[in-house]
């Protein structure tokens, strides 16, 4: 696979001729200033599901309460023949490894921000007071499916602060997938049975340090299992309160040098006027699996001096994490209560255990691992993540979360493996969870956290039962 960032495009926009009037819209900055640095995916959503070219133009409008694409002129409606090829297509672009999508501005199919129509049927009135403003049916199942991914028109490339920002996300994404992830390694053992012993090569999770840096200087170490570090140091830093929102996280990636924890640290400021192209083809580093570094939006060094003035340096343990630093206090300037008023059937909470085991893949191969999984109310698996310990999984589903500007989670229900700890329902109260589930017990200062902030707390959940600690209306 090409080391350069893979991004995917509208095809119209790298000059092929698959508009509607058998045309394009060849961007020049697109080909030939970004184009030889990166790799092409080019996608035509309308040849592709067998529209032809040309064709007749659509329109998105808002009809029957529903958002459609409709012809101009005959006034078919193309939405779920549209939708059906979108949803096809962007399963199979989940395997091409992309690092960030260019649309093309203002098309029904491929824009991220469309203007709706009124279809004729619709009430005018009525109309003007809906949201005016949808994605195009292809947009709307890739970001739907790959929230992630840093994703942006063309239109949008010509403002100097967006256009870097969006190249500084797909580089940092592509450095990201050149490190190493080892998540579990061979270890000798010997198999004990009656009075004899046999030498074998077993499995276990691989549990290494994770240095997180602030603009390059140190903020915390956490003993975690690797993958999806950049998820976890944004989950992380969202439950410390240096992150209050997506607006706040500027970039997240591995570092590529070799820097020492003591090294002054580059001036925040100075990261804006630097052109990620450029970098990324003077730069022949390799990222460190171990370190990542994270900047703030619009942070500046006097922001970064307090933030760091008083922190305490410590090193979270697998078991434990930073035990529950924010406190209830600060929980309550920050989160307040949760207000959520819908319930769950106690039938299908009773399943979730079972749904977060059969997508704990790593567990499988060492039995040594927890994992965090979000539901909907009717019991859907939405993420999941394992991790040697359960607050890093369920950081690295908040963060997640976070960097695709999916909180606060006020319709999920968190379930854990093992205990539910202080900390777990801190995470939880944070991001707007209203139900956390776990399959063992949870501690006297959780069941008072999930008491205070609203939070029902569930636990010893199985399929014969369990208890409920808080809350216990939202359980029917």
């Amino acid at each position: 696979m090409s080391s350069r960032p893979r991004i995917g495009i509208s095809a119209c926009l790298l000059g092929e001729p698959v508009r509607y009037n058998a045309e394009h819209k060849r961007d020049a900055w697109l080909v030939d200033v970004l184009g030889p640095q990166v790799e092409w995916v080019p996608v035509c959503p309308e040849v592709e599901a067998g529209f032809g070219t040309p064709r007749e133009p659509m329109t998105l409008v808002r009809t029957g309460g529903r958002v459609a694409a409709v012809t101009n002129d005959t006034k078919r409606d193309l939405t779920d023949a549209l939708r059906a090829y979108a949803e096809r297509r962007v399963a199979g672009l989940e395997g091409e490894a992309l690092d960030g999508y260019v649309l093309k501005a203002d098309s029904p199919s491929c824009g991220p921000e469309v203007r709706l129509k009124a279809d004729a049927t619709e009430d005018r009135a009525v109309w003007r007071q809906t949201d005016q403003i949808a994605r195009g049916v292809f947009a709307d199942a890739l970001m739907a499916r790959l929230p992630a991914l840093p994703v942006i028109d063309e239109r949008a490339l010509s403002d100097p602060d967006r256009r870097h920002a969006f190249l500084t996300r797909v580089f940092a994404r592509s450095r990201s997938r050149a490190v190493d992830v080892v998540r579990v390694r061979g270890v000798e053992a010997d198999l004990a049975s009656g009075f004899s012993r046999t030498r074998i090569v077993d499995r276990a999770a691989t549990e290494e340090p994770l240095e997180i840096r602030l603009h390059g200087r140190p903020f915390a170490v956490l003993m975690r299992t690797p993958g999806a570090d950049r998820e976890l140091a944004a989950g992380f830093l969202f439950a410390e309160r240096v992150l209050k929102s997506a607006d706040d996280l500027g970039t997240i990636e591995h570092c590529t040098d070799a820097a020492s924890p003591g090294e002054q640290p580059q001036n925040p400021q100075s990261t804006r006027s630097q052109d990620p192209v450029a970098a990324s083809s003077a730069s022949s580093a390799v990222a460190s699996s171990n370190v990542i570094n994270v900047t703030l939006a619009n942070g500046s060094a006097e922001a970064i001096d307090r933030l760091l003035a008083g922190r305490r340096q410590v090193t979270g343990n697998s078991s434990c994490g930073l035990c529950g630093r924010v406190t209830i206090d600060s929980l309550k300037t920050d989160a307040g209560p949760i207000r959520a008023t819908w319930t769950m059937a106690a039938s299908v909470l009773a399943t979730l255990p079972d749904g977060l085991r059969a997508r704990q893949t790593v567990f499988d191969e060492t039995g040594g691992l927890h994992a965090g999984g979000l539901f909907t109310p009717e019991g859907e698996l939405i993420d999941v993540a394992e991790d040697v310990g359960r607050h890093n999984a369920v950081d690295k589903v908040v963060g997640r979360a976070l960097m695709r500007d999916a909180l606060p989670l006020s319709n999920h229900v968190l379930c854990v493996s093992g205990r539910t700890s202080y900390e777990i329902v801190q995470k939880a109260v944070l991001a707007g969870i209203p139900i956390v589930a776990a399959v063992s017990a949870p501690s006297s200062l959780a069941i008072n956290l999930a008491r205070e902030f609203g939070v029902t707390l569930v636990g010893f959940v199985r399929e014969a039962g369990f208890n409920i600690y808080t809350h216990e209306w939202r359980i029917k």
